[in-house]
């Protein structure tokens, strides 16, 4: 047995000293492993996730659209965003197909909260588009939700961002 836990974000803790923590140290030993799964489980239904990129941008059969490979990924606390790359004509261009995992929103625990998430993070992002034109933010294309609905903005104008729900 390892006397040590691999954590994300901080690397290695002494057994020792996750017993003083006071924080859930075995679920943020989970974190890592889920992640990765998480990673395979995007990069498998990369094919849908182009999809839906080419849906979002109304892009036309002679377009091209590729999930770059996952060392170009980004990743925060909550969220993955995926890169994928937009060849449409002689433009070219990346956008990011972001999604939220599940397992640090504990889904499986308490089923509709990555919905709940997208639903205000949906709404803050409009509220500001509209009422805020002095403060820069990404342009939403589209988003979707764990049961299949999704909604394509009406104007594909500006920066391109997608807040998509695997």
């Amino acid at each position: 047995m390892s006397s040590t836990l691999e954590l994300v974000g901080r690397g290695p803790i002494t057994i020792d000293s996750a017993l003083e923590e006071e924080k859930n140290v075995i679920s943020l030993a989970s974190y890592g492993p889920a992640t990765d799964r998480f990673y395979q489980e995007l990069w498998t239904h990369r094919s849908s996730m182009e999809a839906l990129v080419r849906h979002h941008l109304a892009l036309g059969k002679q377009d091209m659209c590729r999930v770059l490979p996952s060392h170009y990924w980004i990743r925060g606390s909550f969220n993955v965003c995926v890169f994928v790359q937009v060849k449409s004509g002689d433009s070219t261009r990346k956008v990011v197909f972001r999604s939220p995992m599940p397992h640090k929103l504990a889904e499986a625990r308490y089923p509709g909260s990555i919905d709940e998430k997208l639903n205000s993070e949906v709404g803050a992002h409009i509220w500001i588009e509209e009422n805020c034109p002095e403060i820069r933010a990404p342009h939403l294309f589209g988003f979707g939700m764990t049961d299949g609905r999704h909604v394509s903005h009406p104007f594909i104008v500006g920066p391109y961002t997608l807040l998509l729900s695997t």
